[in-house]
């Protein structure tokens, strides 16, 4: 894995481990197809509005997605959920938790508050991650923390486009990779991943690798398959 791999995949981190969440809210009521199943202290159902309760160490289950919490709720008619307190999802090597999460129908979902999320070795911590499945989008509005084995990327506003392969970092922007011996910063960095990785940084930017240090505006660096930078 190199430091283009890891710009790449930070905030797809966060996008799938919120539709983990979310879409395991669902099992309370739609479980047509896949097996799910809902355990609770106390589960309340009404069949006129279609919304299902469940309070006191929440467990759900559908397919090899698992979601606790302290409580849950689910209309299965306007396809809108939520879990609340103490919210742990684990999907196979994904495991995410956070204060809650809510569902905005089957397009958009919100986890909030310490969210904290590991996948393989990928590492994201951040107060709040929103996903939108009709365009593949994914915003933290509030600044995150994406580690790996390969170094960390930070910012204070991410966002990220999958179906473009494009992201955004703005406000703090930086990122270190210590195995190719880079860092790299300024106040917004955009990254091209259809452009050979191509990477710019604007604003108070600057890299060094290998003791060698560029300041600028405006710096473009094209992340390579081995890792290095070559910068202009």
């Amino acid at each position: 894995m190199n430091i283009k791999d890891n710009i790449k995949k930070a905030i797809l981190l966060a996008g799938v481990a919120t539709i983990a969440l979310s879409g395991t809210i669902y099992a309370a009521a739609d479980s047509a197809g896949e097996k799910a199943s809902l355990d609770a202290e106390e589960v309340e159902y009404d069949m006129n509005s279609g919304i299902v309760k469940a309070t006191g160490n929440v467990v759900m289950v559908k397919g090899n997605a698992t979601v606790t919490g302290n409580y849950a709720e689910y209309d299965s008619n306007k396809k809108d959920g939520k879990v609340i307190g103490n919210v742990v999802a684990v999907k196979e090597d994904m495991r995410m938790s956070a204060d809650s999460v809510v569902t905005d129908g089957s397009n958009h979902m919100i986890a909030s508050g310490s969210v904290n999320g590991t996948k393989a070795d990928k590492h994201f911590v951040g107060p709040r991650v929103e996903y939108f499945d009709s365009n593949q989008y994914v915003l933290i509005p509030n600044g995150g923390t994406i580690s790996s084995n390969e170094g960390t990327f930070t910012a204070d506003y991410m966002e990220g486009y999958m179906t473009d392969d494009r992201l955004l970092g703005r406000g703090n922007v930086y990122m270190i990779s210590p195995p190719n011996n880079m860092e790299a910063g300024g106040d917004q960095l955009e990254y091209f991943g259809t452009e050979s990785g191509k990477a710019i940084l604007t604003g108070n930017a600057w890299a060094v690798q290998d003791n060698n240090t560029l300041k600028s505006k405006k710096l473009t660096v094209f992340l390579a398959e081995d890792g290095k930078a070559k910068v202009k």
